[in-house]
C-alpha cells in the first residue's frame, strides 16, 4: 500500500472507531443487539498485507474498543482471531493469482456474492467469539445465541451499507 492508502486507512479506521465507541456502543436497541462494525476496517485490508502487520492492526483496533468498552481483551482477541481465520480462508478458498494482486475486498473490487459470503462469515465468527467469551458460561446459551444472531445480522447490514456508500468505481486506485 502506498502512503496515501495508509493515510486513508488510518482516517477511515479512526472514523469507524468513533462510530463504534460514541454511537453504536451507546445505542440501546434491545438486550440482543450489539453490532460491532469497526471490523470492516480489518475485513477491507488489502489481501497481501503482511501477517504480522494485520495482527498488529487488529490488536490495536480491538484494544481501543476494549479500552472504551471496559472489556479487557475481548475485542482484541476476537479481532486477532478473525485476522487469523482471514488468512486461512484466503489460502484455502481464493485463487493464488488473486492473492498476489493486493486488492481490497469491497463492492468495486470483488463479486457481490463473494463479498456477501465473506462479510457474513467473518462477522458471524467475530460476534460468536466475542459474545461467547463475554458470557463465558453455558447457563444462558440460548440468549447468547440470540445475541450472536441479532448482532451479526444488524452488523452485516450496517457493514454492507457502509461498504456500498464508500465504494469506489475505479479498481486501480491502489
Amino acid at each position: 500500500m502506498s502512503s496515501r492508502d495508509w493515510i486513508i486507512f488510518v482516517l477511515s479506521a479512526t472514523g469507524l472507531l468513533a462510530l463504534q465507541i460514541l454511537v453504536l456502543n451507546n445505542l440501546n436497541l434491545n438486550q440482543y443487539m450489539y453490532p460491532q462494525v469497526y471490523i470492516i476496517a480489518l475485513m477491507t485490508l488489502p489481501i497481501n498485507v503482511k501477517h504480522w502487520l494485520s495482527y498488529l492492526i487488529a490488536f490495536a483496533l480491538g484494544f481501543v474498543v476494549d479500552t472504551f468498552s471496559y472489556t479487557p481483551g475481548l475485542h482484541s482477541f476476537a479481532a486477532v482471531f478473525v485476522m487469523f481465520l482471514r488468512y486461512s480462508y484466503f489460502n484455502s478458498f481464493v485463487d493464488k493469482e488473486w492473492l498476489s494482486t493486493g486488492i481490497r475486498p469491497g463492492f468495486g473490487n470483488t463479486e457481490t456474492v463473494w463479498l456477501l459470503a465473506y462479510t457474513g462469515i467473518f462477522t458471524f465468527v467475530f460476534h460468536f467469539v466475542l459474545l461467547v467469551l463475554e458470557e463465558f458460561s453455558l447457563n444462558h446459551f440460548g440468549s447468547t445465541l440470540l445475541k450472536i444472531g441479532y448482532s451479526t445480522l444488524l452488523a452485516i447490514l450496517l457493514i454492507l451499507l457502509l461498504l456500498f456508500t464508500t465504494s469506489r468505481q475505479s479498481t486501480n486506485d491502489l
